[in-house]
Parts: C-alpha cells; sequence; structure tokens
C-alpha cells in the first residue's frame, strides 16, 4: 500500500474558539461575534480553504521541481459556496461547501499549456484536493500565468 503517514493534532476548545497543537506547531480557530465567538481567530471553514491552498502550495513547489518549472511564485485565492441554513439544523440542506473554486496566479516564464499541466499534476496528487473533490463536491482550480514584475 505504500508508505503510511499518520496525522495527528490535539484540541482544547474554551467556547467557539478551539486552540490546537500538532507537534510544536500552534493554531487557534474562532468565530466571529455574530456566530458567538470573539472573532480572535480565523473561523473553521476559512481555516479549511487556508489549508487547501496551503497543501496546493506544497505540491506545486514538489511538482515544479520534478517537471523543472519554472516557478517564480504563486499566490492563490479561494472560496466556498455554503447554505448555512444546513448548519443551523436544517437537515434537508447539506452543511458543508456545495462548491469551493481556487484561483492561482503564478509567476513563471512558462506557457499556459505548462501551467495547466502541473496544475492537473497537482491537482491529482494534493491531499486536501483530492479529499474535497473524491467526496463528491465540486472543486474548480483556475491558474493562470501573472505578470512577472522586472
Amino acid at each position: 500500500m505504500g508508505q503510511q503517514m499518520k496525522v495527528r493534532i490535539e484540541g482544547i476548545g474554551n467556547g467557539m474558539r478551539t486552540d490546537s497543537v500538532a507537534g510544536k506547531h500552534k493554531i487557534a480557530i474562532d468565530e466571529p461575534v455574530s456566530m458567538g465567538g470573539q472573532d480572535s481567530a480565523m473561523d473553521p471553514l476559512s481555516t479549511f480553504l487556508a489549508s487547501l491552498i496551503g497543501c496546493e502550495n506544497v505540491m506545486a513547489q514538489i511538482i515544479a521541481k520534478e517537471m523543472d518549472f519554472d516557478l517564480q511564485g504563486i499566490s492563490f485565492e479561494a472560496e466556498g459556496d455554503l447554505d448555512i441554513s444546513g448548519l443551523m439544523g436544517n437537515l434537508d440542506v447539506k452543511p458543508y461547501f456545495q462548491k469551493v473554486i481556487i484561483k492561482a496566479a503564478v509567476e513563471t516564464s512558462e506557457s499556459q499549456e505548462r501551467i495547466d499541466e502541473m496544475r492537473t499534476a497537482v491537482d491529482l496528487r494534493c491531499p486536501v484536493f483530492r479529499t474535497i473533490k473524491d467526496a463528491g463536491i465540486p472543486i474548480e482550480n483556475q491558474w493562470v500565468k501573472a505578470t512577472v514584475k522586472a
């Protein structure tokens, strides 16, 4: 089956805030005041999208080296569409993203064709992207060539 990797995180909840630790790294998650939190940290859904673009970035860096791709920089935006009535108890509404969109601006001397080739490779190997896609949630990933500053 290949090499298995276990990912483990611990967290302590205090009201709407959760302080989590993975090894020596810490992350806080909270809700905005309108949802009963203190707005002291990113909310869980934003953190989820941040983990998606973080994973896409890591895979892009790895795959760029494998492909001998001139990756000078990359920036991301991600958004998800969600009907919050599912979170609030309406069992007829799914309480997860109905669609996720990623947009990346790739700083490179490479062609758009090569950018598309790298994006495809990243999408196939990114664990967070694949978790969303394989769960049947529509996910779009649009990578375009960024204007490289001289």
